[in-house]
């Protein structure tokens, strides 16, 4: 009798800590579906807002890069120049724009000498 009764009982234990194992299991897939879920409806969101935001972009006419020939006035420096002539779109800083007119012109010092001519790249939207 004692021998029947402890085989029970470890018969209930043995399904008791089965169950727990399923219902475990259950809860985990359960977590799992419903963190990829969140994922995949943030994803499509994020995506969509992405999409949507450049739908509302403005087309921008596209832009031609010309040269044009200045004459140098007394006083004038290159900073002068690089700040009347060069956009911000396409030169990151005065720097970049003045060693860009120094490179077309083969200046290697930026003196200016009144009277002289330069070589200026600048951008339009209007083709010539």
């Amino acid at each position: 009798m004692y021998a029947a009764e402890t085989l029970a009982r470890e018969e209930f234990r043995k399904e008791r800590r089965e169950r727990a194992v399923r219902q475990q299991k259950t809860r985990r897939a359960v977590i799992f579906l419903l963190a990829l879920t969140l994922i995949l409806v943030f994803g499509i969101g994020f995506g969509f807002g992405a999409l949507m935001a450049r739908a509302e972009e403005p087309e921008s006419a596209p832009l031609y890069k010309y040269y044009s020939n200045i004459e140098i006035q007394s006083g004038d420096t290159l900073w002068d120049l690089a700040e009347a002539h060069m956009d911000g779109e396409h030169y990151r800083s005065r720097s970049e724009y003045i060693d860009e007119v120094m490179a077309i012109n083969g200046l290697t010092s930026d003196r200016l000498i009144s009277g002289e001519s330069l070589i200026v790249p600048y951008y339009s939207t209007v083709p010539k």
